[in-house]
């Protein structure tokens, strides 16, 4: 029974994460608007074709992004992706992320304000939401037995951890 269960904390889901799906056009500059909210993550696939998974976040900046099907380093590319928006994104005209006619999915994260979290060993950028239990994080690692600030209040129940400035495995 649904009286059983605790009173949530957000009461429309797409007011911290919504999906939005989009054709591409080719053009040096597309905004992909109407995602509810300004998104400080999104991860973008294209639909129609076979093409990379592009990870972008507001704590990096709008034209970096990580390949998500790949060991590679992050790339900084404004014809992949150029801005995070207040309400959505631009993109330039990479065929992945643009190409003419092809089908697009956007899944979008709403954050917080990208702050310094010194709690922890080593100090990290954080851009958390709480209330949606999500956040992005970054910080340089020492090698050595790091404990990172994560913004949220409670430990997270996923992590993913991709080290940026070289190819290396993703950690789950």
């Amino acid at each position: 029974s649904q009286a059983n269960l605790p009173d949530t904390t957000i009461l429309k889901g797409s007011d911290n994460f919504n999906t939005k799906l989009y054709t591409g056009n080719d053009a040096a500059t597309h905004a992909i608007t109407g995602v509810g909210f300004a998104p400080n993550f999104i991860w973008v696939k294209r639909r129609s074709h076979t093409s990379n998974h592009f990870l972008v976040d507001s704590v990096r900046g709008g034209t970096k992004y990580l390949p998500a099907e790949s060991s590679d380093a992050e790339t900084d590319d404004n014809t992949v992706t150029k801005s995070l928006d207040s309400d959505g994104f631009t993109i330039g005209s990479y065929d992945g992320i643009n190409g003419d006619g092809k089908t697009f999915v956007s899944w979008n994260w709403k954050g917080g304000s990208t702050v310094t979290n010194d709690t922890g060993s080593v100090d990290s950028q954080v851009n958390a939401n709480a209330t949606a239990g999500f956040s992005v994080v970054t910080w340089t690692g020492t090698a050595g037995a790091d404990t990172i600030g994560h913004g949220l209040g409670v430990a997270p129940e996923l992590i993913f951890v991709k080290k940026r400035s070289a190819s290396d495995n993703w950690l789950v």
